[in-house]
Formats: structure tokens, sequence, C-alpha cells
């Protein structure tokens, strides 16, 4: 019996090669997505779960009251590592971690590097094992443990264990070290690792014992029993007291702990946190993907199975009349599902693997991989997937075919097809999410042209920036390239504007405040070209503006509510400042987001940046100067240097990454929607053919022909365009105000949703454009003679 459904499956899916076509193409692109989505979803709510010790390892973070609130920061004091394991003897160990930025230099070449310094457990407390080496080599201060990748990149395939490698830390100190070790590559599930390891006591003696105003990139501590949390709770009030003490100006409100495995629901918004949390909206709207594009593709086969029911009357009628039972039927029809979604599944598959995890990897951060050797759940999931599948799409066809009445079929009354409501409705449903596709592509790309085309505040077209590897390097770099003529100028800084700066929590009053703040040297904003609204910038003689000299930005200045901000003091780690100027507003971010900023004069002994003014049309000529003089006085080529016109670079390279892969995403929902609207459209024109070929003969226009052909599938993709458009232009607007931090003042209007629907509609013509013609060109006689 078995054979035999499949025997007159696979027939009847042969036979209507069209539908069968659209239907297992739109079916297969949503499996590729859905499947995506669930290996995103699975490294999301799996994150570093792996670690062994997970459910006993815990993060100490502190929280901080401010004039936004209560906020939480991950990089807790060093100090708190210390007193963890000697007060309290639930804990069984504590480790520091700490990620800093470094130069390595291999061959004569050098390279920008992130190292970890970490306590001696911490290979113990994590589950990061080692591919060759010994864990122990950590306590060793000249021994490096790298990973994977980061013994490929330095050492291809030779044998990394015993070779020296030299490194530059931002202090200038050089230190050369010996690979000892070598970690077997990360899980993608891991929301945090190392490049390289070192002992954490190679930071020197910035981090002794009792420093609660040194703050770290991590403080955990592994508990002996997972139930003796408790323990620890109401006892920080005292650890509390010594943090405040060593940190007058940012008094921590209380002490909290987060579990690795089971991080807090509000993880992701805790500054400076050191493992990754990702946003729950992220699982939401790639859950909202990967739904809607099963729903359309569903929707998809239910109406199409729907629109060519008519065809198979007859033979429902007949198996009904020879003793065939509805639920036969109904088996029969589900068989037929069933293969046609086995075929869509190993179609998925391919282009899941060739196509769409390529793609995820390029564009985000955390990676997928399509491993069924790997991934068990796989085995589980597809199953489930592929029944879920055959069900939603195929069970309303199924049991409503099925529900036809012989005498019905066989008298004539029994007709269905493209006037049926059910038909309407979920072709209309398929274009609301195509046109909402549409529009969100569309608006992204308008954010981002509106984002780059926005003015910077200040000019960024004259400028080159040279990262520094000494600050001693400054003075010398500088005198040697303003003999460069194409040089007009130069400044240094520790921070750089679109690069570089550090978030502060000032005092202004009675208040905490958040800004980002700068530092810079004289000069250096008149090199930027910052423009001045009142009072003055950084005065040359730096003993006068060190001391007690700060310069803010308009949105500060608003903010606090100041018509007049020179001479407003502004208090920072008990010192207190006075505003000597106030500058324009510029661009913080890409997206253009204006925040509020402070400028603290820099010691020329602390600058990593070079600024250097050229006249226009000299950029060339600038860069080769600078390489030159940097590579006469450092021997060594310059390789840190950019124009500050690209400093956004990675921003737009990652939104149009994004961008791209929602136009994708969008092309694909149009397309599902546009073979279901192909493939109705064909059956319902194959039904109107002798009207139409009457009404010519009688002396219809072709426009009125056409008009009548299609004039349902207008009104439908006019109702789907104004649903659709509603929903998202309220959704849109609610979205940009509540990002409105970071997106500034985006308006799109009301063009990229009139665009969005031109291109929708465009395509949904070139979709039933053939099958217009070729009804417009009908013969009568042609079709009667069929008859």
């Amino acid at each position: 019996m078995i054979r035999n459904y499949l025997i007159l499956a696979y027939r009847n899916l042969a036979a209507n090669k069209l539908v069968s076509g659209i239907n297992i193409l739109g079916l297969s692109i949503a499996t590729a997505c859905v499947v995506v989505v669930f290996l995103f979803l699975q490294n999301y709510w799996t994150l570093d779960n792996f670690h062994v010790n997970g459910d006993r390892i815990y993060l100490v973070e502190y929280q901080v009251e401010t004039d936004q609130g209560v906020q939480t920061w991950g990089n807790a004091p060093s100090a708190m590592a210390a007193v963890l394991t000697a007060d309290f003897p639930q804990v069984e160990r504590s480790v520091r971690m700490e990620h800093r930025g470094v130069r390595v230099s291999m061959n004569g070449n050098n390279f920008e590097e992130r190292i970890t310094y970490a306590d001696t457990g911490f290979l113990k407390m994590f589950t990061f094992p080692l591919a060759m080496g010994d864990p122990s080599a950590l306590a060793d201060p000249d021994a490096v443990i790298l990973s994977s990748a980061t013994a490929e990149k330095y050492f291809g395939r030779e044998m990394p264990l015993g070779k020296s490698i030299t490194v530059t830390d931002e202090n200038h100190r050089k230190r050369q070290y010996t690979v000892r070790g070598v970690a077997e590559p990360f899980p993608q599930n891991a929301g945090f690792w190392f490049n390289m390891l070192t002992d954490f006591n190679n930071l020197n003696d910035e981090h002794l014992p009792g420093a609660w105003a040194v703050h770290v990139s991590g403080v955990f501590f592994q508990l002996k029993q997972p139930e003796a949390l408790p323990d620890l709770d109401g006892k920080l009030d005292r650890y509390t007291a010594l943090y405040n003490a060593d940190n007058p100006d940012t008094p921590a409100k209380s002490f909290v702990f987060e579990n690795l495995r089971h991080p807090a629901d509000n993880a992701y918004m805790v500054f400076n946190r050191p493992t990754e949390a990702a946003h729950p909206a992220l699982a939401l709207i790639f859950g909202l993907i990967a739904g809607l594009m099963m729903a359309l593709s569903c929707f998809n086969y239910v109406n199409i199975s729907l629109g060519s029911a008519s065809r198979r009357l007859k033979e429902i009628g007949i198996r009904k009349v020879m003793g065939g039972a509805r639920k036969q039927l109904v088996f029969q029809f589900l068989t037929e599902n069933l293969v046609l979604c086995i075929g869509a599944l190993l179609l998925g598959l391919v282009l899941t693997d060739a196509v769409l995890v390529p793609l995820f990897n390029h564009v985000m951060v955390m990676k997928i991989d399509l491993s069924f050797s790997k991934n068990g759940a796989l085995w589980f999931f597809l199953p489930g997937l592929l029944v879920f599948t055959g069900l939603a799409s195929g069970a309303y066809p199924a049991f409503y075919i099925s529900s036809f009445k012989p005498t019905a079929i066989f008298s004539g009354k029994e007709r269905f097809g493209g006037k049926n409501i059910f038909s309407r409705l979920f072709l209309t449903l398929q274009f609301v999410i195509a046109f909402l596709a549409v529009i969100t592509v569309v608006v992204l790309m308008y954010a981002g042209r509106y984002w780059a085309g926005m003015d910077w505040g200040y000019n960024p077209e004259n400028s080159l920036v040279v990262q520094l590897d000494d600050s001693d390097q400054f003075g010398l770099l500088r005198d040697e390239a303003l003999k460069s003529p194409g040089i007009v100028k130069i400044a240094g800084s520790l921070s750089h504007l679109g690069r570089s700066m550090s978030r502060e929590t000032v005092v202004i009053g009675d208040k905490n405040t958040d800004v980002f703040r700068y530092d810079v040297g004289p000069g250096y904003l008149q090199t930027m070209g910052l423009p001045l609204q009142k009072g003055r910038l950084f005065d040359e003689n730096l003993d006068r503006d060190s001391s007690n000299a700060i310069l803010i930005n308009q949105t500060l200045a608003e903010n606090e509510g100041w018509s007049d901000a020179v001479g407003q003091s502004i208090r920072i780690d008990g010192a207190t400042y006075t505003v000597a100027g106030v500058v324009g507003d510029f661009k913080f971010v890409g997206s253009g987001a204006r925040q509020p900023s402070i400028f603290v004069i820099a010691r020329e002994s602390d600058y990593q940046y070079l600024v250097a003014r050229f006249a226009p049309g000299n950029g060339q000529r600038a860069e080769q100067d600078l390489k030159k003089s940097w590579n006469r006085l450092f021997d060594e080529p310059l390789v840190n240097y950019f124009f500050q016109k690209d400093v956004f670079e990675n921003f737009y390279r990652a939104y149009n990454n994004v961008s791209a892969s929602a136009g994708y995403l969008s092309g694909l929902a149009l397309l599902i929607a546009c073979m279901g609207l192909y493939g109705l459209a064909a059956q319902h024109y194959t039904r109107r053919v002798k009207e139409m070929g009457i009404r010519k003969v009688l002396g219809a226009s072709v426009s009125r022909i056409i008009f009548l052909a299609n004039r349902y599938f207008l009104l439908m993709l006019v109702i789907a365009g104004s649903v659709a458009t509603i929903i998202s232009y309220v959704g849109i607007k609610l979205i940009l105000n509540s990002l409105k931090e970071y997106t500034g003042e985006l308006d799109p209007g009301i063009f990229p949703f009139l665009l969005a629907n031109l291109i929708v509609l465009f395509t949904a013509v070139i979709a039933v454009g053939r099958q217009s013609y070729k009804i417009t060109n009908v013969s009568l006689s042609d079709v009667l003679r069929e008859e």
C-alpha cells in the first residue's frame, strides 16, 4: 500500500512540473533559512555551555547609580579576585583576565594583536583544551599559549612549540615570549576566547592586591559546590566600601554575580562585559525571519494546491465512487506532499551549506557550521522540520480537497479555484510579508546613504592619521614630517575622533553623567578642524591647560541646560575642571549619532596618534613623505596609518553586509511570493481563456482584457501594499525612536516606502506579464477546437 502511494505521488508530481517546481524551490529556500536560524539560535542559547565547570563559574560585576538609572559594569576591580579566595572557603579559585592590544614582531613584520593576561588557574577553570603543550606553562612568565588560528597565522604548518615571539605592549615595553602551547579550535558558541595567553603577573605591579581603583577585563570565581552561592550574598558590603574609598566620584551601589552558563536576561546591557551576550532582539529578528520565510513558502504551497484542485476533481470523484475512503485520499495527498518536502529539504541543505552559511559567517561575529558529525541535534531537528513542513503546507489542502462530494463534482456544481477566498487570503498574506521585507531593505539602504552623507562636524578630507608604537616617536616624526611641503599642520593625541575614546562617568553638580572622553594634545582640535562655538580651544601652552581646563561638545551643554557653559565645573576622578570652551557636535560613530563628549588635555608622553593635515590635493604626497620619514627614523615600514575620511570604513562595511543580507532575504521572500503569483495566475488564466477569447471576438481591447484578467491580483497587491506600508511605517518609527541614541535624527520620510511598493509591483507585473501576453493573443477557434 505504501509503495503504491509513493508511486502515485511521484507520478502526480511529475505530471505537474510547474506546480511541483515552484513548491519545491519555495520550500527549499525557506528550509535553508530555517536551518541557518536554528544553527544561530543553538549557539545563542548554549553560549559558553561547553565549559565543564560552567554551573560553578561566576562573573563579578558591580552596579553604579547614574542619572540614567542603575548601570551594571563587567570590568570588576582587580583586588576582588584575591579577597574572594581569601575570605570565602566556598570559593575554589578566582581568576583575573585582562585583554590588551599589543604589537607582535616576526621576521621583520609587525602585526596588531590582542593578548590576554590571566591568572594561572585560567585553564583549570575554563575548558580550553590544548592541542599541544602543557597547561601548566601559563605559570611561566616567559611562556605564551596561542590559539590555533594565531599559531597558523604566524607559523603556518611549522611546529610552533619552542618558537619565539617579540611583543611590544601599549606601554612600549618589549618582551620575548616562547610558545609553550597551542589551544584546540574554540567552539562556535564560545562567548570569549584568546589569541595569545600569558601569565597575569606580566602586567607588572599595576594590579597589586589592594588596588581597588584598577579594573580588569573580567574577574571570575569558581565555587566548590553550585549551591554555595547564597553563602556569599549579603556579605559583600565591606568590599563595596573598600571600592568606594578608592573611587569616590563613581561609587558602586553593590557587587553582583552572574553565572557563566545561565547569564541574566539583560546581560547584553552590561557595560564592558568580558563575555559576549547577544541581544534578545537578534534571536527575535532571526526567529521572525525564519517564521516568515516558512509561512511564505507554506502559503505558497497551500495557495497553488488549492488553485490546481480543479484539475483533480474528476480523479477525486472517481476514487470516491469506486469506494475510496476520505482518509485514503488524505493519506495520498499527504504522501505527495511528504515526497515534495523531502526533495525541498535536500535542496535546502545544499543551499544552506553552499550559500547561506558562508554569507552568515561573512556578516556575523558568531559563526555557524552545518556539520552532522559535530552537531547531533540536527538529526532530531531536521526530521521534525520535515514533519512540520509537511503538515503545515499539506494538511489544509489534503483535508479540504478530499471533502468534495462526487455528485457535486460530476454535476459541475463543485468548482474550486481562483475565486476562493482562501486563495486570495493566502496570496495577500504572502505579499504583505514580501512588501514588509522589501520596505525594510529600502529603509536600511536609505539609512546607510543618509549616514554616509551626513555632515561630520569637521572636514575629514585632508587628514592622515598615524598610530604610534611609542609616544617618543611623535616628536621625531613631527619634526621630520613638517619638512614636507604637502603637510601644513601636525598634532598628537591619546584618543582620536572616530577611532579611540573612553567612557567616563563625571560629576556635574550633584549627579553622575556618562560622557565620552577624548584625551588630546594642544592644537589637535584645530588640526582636525572642529569648529569652536563658545569660549576658546586648548592653549598651545600645555602648562596652562593641563591642570583644569576642559572642553565639551554642544550636545553635553544642551543636555545640562547651559546657555553659557564656559566657566561651569565638572569633576573627574576627584579633580575639578573648568569648561574653557564648547565645540560643535561631530560624527561620533558611522551612524552619525551625537553623544555628550569632553576633551581633556593629554601629555605628549601619552600620545598614541599623530594627525597630519595636508593641503588639498596633496594626500598622496603626504602619505609618501610620512612613509619615508617613518622608515628613515625607525628603520621599518609604516603600517598603521589611515586617512581620516576612511575612519568609519569598518562600520560601513559591516552595515553594508547586513543590508546586503537583508536584501538577499527580501529578494527570496519576493521571489517566493511571485512564484506563487505566477503559478496561481497560470491556473487562473487557463480557467478564463474561453471567456477572454469571446471578449476579444466581441471587440474588447487588449488593455481591457488585461485589466479583467488581472483585476483581482491588482486589488490584492494594493491591499497587501497598504497594510504592509502602514505596519512598517509605524514599526520603523518606533524602532528609530528607541534607538535615537545610536541612529541620530533619522527620518526616512515617505519616499522609501513608495519606492519599495513600486519595486514589488514591478516585480509582480513581470511575474504575470508572460501569462497576460498569452491571454491577449488567444484565438477563440483554437480554444473551441481543443474542447
